[in-house]
């Protein structure tokens, strides 16, 4: 079935139909969309940088490279939804001075 009669097939179904398929076919553009654009964000620190300098650096073909690539945009959506690391907050005590 080629691209052009799905979409001819398509215009011949009801109109409520066609909008279920415009908008989850929408949904799924933006969806990717978002996931890039999140992607494009790196985490705070210089220890995610050197982890895919490193891994980057190990590969030998550009296969290997773009599978490692891929694994550190998986691994950046996991750190940005889960948290990469624990934050430890340390009490300070103010006390007034003197003038």
């Amino acid at each position: 079935m080629s691209f052009q009669s799905y979409l001819d097939n398509l215009r011949e179904k009801p109109e409520h139909i066609r909008r279920h398929y415009a908008f989850w076919t929408s949904l799924g553009v933006t969806a990717t969309i978002f996931a890039f654009w999140l992607a494009s964000f790196t985490t705070l620190g210089n220890s995610t940088k050197d982890a895919v300098a490193r891994v980057v650096n190990n590969t030998e073909t550009p296969a290997q490279s773009l599978v490692a690539s891929v694994g550190a945009f998986f691994g950046d959506i996991k750190d940005m939804v889960f948290g990469p690391k624990k934050i430890n907050y340390s009490t300070v005590e103010v006390s007034p001075g003197e003038r």
